[in-house]
């Protein structure tokens, strides 16, 4: 709860700041292309990719002619698939999202192409975990966040963003993403040396409203 706390309290700071520059401020929605990767006894195994779905807001503040720092807070499904003689495990994680982006700005005649990166900050709020054998029996799992080894997985996940797109005169805006986790986030007690890192792609369409001059 702390943690939650934390990004949104960061977030609302920010927008603060804001306020004293220029900046544009807007909203986004899109899905995820997520996988993770599992490392346990030097075996690494990689998910197949699981389509997730995400929306947020986004701050764009000016830092110049062509650059601009932009925080956002989202919600988004990261996880991942793995079939294996005829039987799926699916794997949904449920995050609180805060990247914070430095992007670099071109002009073009109908808007501007931008492309940047940043580090980005998440909490797990939820998770599931789906298995289905080959036979069609099923079965849910909880999947839950917490700091002890009786937990599946850590809240607090640290990851690296890169990202591109394209915003017309109108507000109208498409952005592509990745995003690939620096932490380990798996609980374990220290015996077996095992290693859980999320990552994904991400597509939204966003809509900035009119800048703020102050």
């Amino acid at each position: 709860m702390k943690t939650k706390l934390t990004l949104l309290l960061s977030f609302i700071v920010l927008i603060e700041y804001a306020d004293a520059q220029n900046f544009s401020f807007g909203i986004n929605a899109g899905a995820t292309l997520a996988s993770y990767k599992v490392t346990a006894s030097s075996v690494s195994l990689t998910s197949k990719n699981k389509v997730g779905f995400t929306a947020g807001i986004i701050s764009s503040i000016s830092m110049g002619k062509h650059a601009s720092f932009q925080p956002a807070l989202s919600f988004l499904q990261k996880g991942g698939t793995f079939k294996e003689d005829g039987s799926t495990d699916k794997t949904t994680l449920n995050y609180l999202e805060l990247p914070l982006n430095f992007v670099f700005n071109t002009s073009s005649s109908k808007g501007k192409f931008f492309a940047g990166a940043g580090p980005c900050f998440s909490f797990g709020l939820s998770g599931t975990d789906k298995y289905e054998d080959e036979a069609g029996n099923k079965e849910d799992t909880k999947i839950n966040f917490g700091s002890s080894v009786e937990d599946d997985l850590k809240p607090f996940e640290i990851s690296g963003n890169l990202l591109a797109g394209y915003q017309f005169k109108s507000g109208l805006s498409f952005t592509l993403n990745y995003n690939a986790g620096l932490n380990n986030i798996l609980n374990t007690d220290g015996e077996i040396d095992s290693k859980y890192h999320n990552r994904y792609f991400g597509l939204r369409i966003g809509y900035m409203f009119p800048s703020k001059k102050k």
